[in-house]
């Protein structure tokens, strides 16, 4: 039997060999690898369609700009492939 969270997309994208970013496809949070969480009383940086932990602070500022830019997971997905990022489902 399957659970709401089996539907889920998830993906991991790679600069190289190297884990850049993992991105579920459900609202939430964005985590940072080069900058520290934030402050209590602070909200977290989120976005309405997808939630990210970034992996590679070297490539964290183009695949944050490409993931704030994008509408949803689709356009996300497509844009870094376009930057040349290799996408990988993750399958649970």
């Amino acid at each position: 039997m399957s659970s709401a969270a089996d539907s889920i997309p998830r993906y991991r994208v790679f600069a190289g060999a190297r884990l850049a970013v993992e991105v579920v496809g459900e609202p939430g949070v964005l985590v940072s690898s080069s900058t520290p969480p934030p402050l209590p009383g602070e909200a977290p940086v989120t976005h309405a369609s997808m939630s990210a932990s970034f992996r590679s602070a070297e490539n964290e500022g183009e695949l944050g700009l490409l993931l704030r830019n994008a509408p949803g997971l689709d356009a996300f997905l497509a844009a870094v492939r376009s930057a040349g990022y290799r996408v990988e489902s993750v399958d649970e």
